[in-house]
């Protein structure tokens, strides 16, 4: 019985050893995992904050400038082979009814390739342009990489912009 209760004891202490390197494992994980996203996060280029809204007029001409007049917009940029692009979109779907009650009119332009598995979430977040690659509306608002999300106030001025929903809308 003497034997028993001591490997029961020991038992015990290994797996609380077990608990404690398991936690610090992970939460190493997690700091290596935010320095990650860090390094391959894309530099700020493109359009600055005060730029106004260029003119632009979509493919096929039923978008331009004139459609977000006098309306602030989050003017976000996807393509279908960008490897942060899905969480983003699924986060701009999110946030989507938030936007829409502050009066915000959110306008989503694909790139589209081959896969294209982003259109459902992002017609969820609202209007959904799709160009190919890097097309016209990237050129006018001189985005080279994406995700890339613009936030344009109702006079038309770039108000922030930057790479992820949260950085750019604010964290919730």
């Amino acid at each position: 019985m003497v034997l028993l209760s001591v490997a029961v004891a020991i038992l015990t202490v290994l797996v609380l050893i077990d608990l404690v390197l398991s936690a610090a494992v992970i939460r190493r994980l997690r700091d290596t995992e935010r320095q990650l996203v860090e390094i391959t996060t894309p530099p700020q280029t493109g359009m600055a904050p005060g730029e106004a809204m260029p003119d632009f007029t979509a493919e096929g001409g039923d978008f331009s400038r004139a459609d977000l007049a006098g309306r602030a917009a989050l003017v976000a940029f996807f393509s279908s082979g960008c490897r942060h692009c899905p969480a983003q979109a699924e986060r701009l779907a999110e946030r989507a009814d938030d936007l829409a009650a502050r009066g915000v009119t959110v306008v989503s332009v694909l790139g589209v390739g081959d896969d294209d598995e982003l259109s459902p979430l992002l017609r969820k977040a609202g209007r959904l342009v799709t160009e190919p690659g890097f097309g016209p509306l990237a050129g006018a608002f001189q985005v080279d990489s994406t995700p890339t999300l613009l936030m344009f106030d109702e006079a038309g001025v770039l108000v922030a912009n930057g790479h992820g929903v949260d950085e750019v809308l604010g964290g919730r």
